[in-house]
């Protein structure tokens, strides 16, 4: 008897796990400013998601930072505003590269979280900010856009 509820409870922990939705981080809204300019070739950035739950992953934190540096930039507190590597056009232009890129989790290798939440904040009756601090290797995220053929590199002159 308890072997046969033991098979009936893995099996229904299985199905619903396959059934849990994985979060498609392309959905994510999100607003970034520079922190900080971090070690060199990294910039230090705060990324706020905004979520109908409390909460936010990491995947969604690296998709905000590394999306944000490349295609947003972001004014800092300190230092100069950052433009963004590539113009936003670009992501529609190399759609089969991005979806790569983003459905894979190439861009996850770019990003690491600091702090991973740094603010909550509740919006709306069903909405929340919750903001985070991201570092984002810029030089290197820079060197795989300019080997994809995605944004020139800049010693390509004029």
């Amino acid at each position: 008897m308890i072997k046969k509820l033991l098979i009936f409870l893995f099996l229904l922990l299985s199905i619903l796990s396959s059934q849990a939705k994985k979060v498609d981080v392309t959905q994510t809204r999100y607003d970034i400013e520079g922190v900080n300019t971090g070690t060199q070739g990294n910039f230090l950035v705060k990324v706020y998601i905004y979520t109908n739950k409390g909460e936010a992953t990491t995947e969604q934190l690296k998709y905000a930072a590394v999306h944000g540096v490349l295609f947003r930039g972001f004014a800092g507190k300190g230092f100069a505003n950052q433009k963004a590597l590539a113009r936003p056009e670009i992501e529609k232009q190399k759609n089969d590269f991005f979806n790569a890129f983003w459905g894979n989790g190439d861009y996850l290798q770019f990003a690491s979280v600091i702090n991973a939440v740094a603010d909550r904040m509740k919006i709306s009756n069903k909405e929340y900010k919750i903001g985070a601090i991201v570092s984002v290797s810029k030089e290197s995220l820079r060197k795989t856009m300019e080997s994809a053929g995605i944004i020139r590199g800049l010693n390509s002159g004029f």
